[in-house]
């Protein structure tokens, strides 16, 4: 009976384990723009106002435009 209990105790924490979230290729030629995004939080943070910025949606940029990382 112990066993039973273990096992489908078991069985229900990996069930209701979440799964690794995983970016998927929609083919769209936009991506974030991290550049941008770094300037905005850089600029709001050296204001005596101490900004806090929260992204919902992202600067786009079009793939072709990314510079090639070094």
């Amino acid at each position: 009976m112990k066993l039973i209990l273990a096992l489908s105790g078991a069985l229900l924490v990996v069930g209701c384990s979440s799964l690794p979230s995983q970016v998927a290729d929609n083919g769209s030629r936009m991506v974030c723009d991290k550049e941008q995004m770094a300037r905005i939080q850089a600029r709001s943070q050296s204001q005596a106002s101490h900004v806090e910025v929260i992204w919902l949606n992202c600067p786009q940029i079009r793939r072709d435009q990314v510079k090639a990382a070094s």
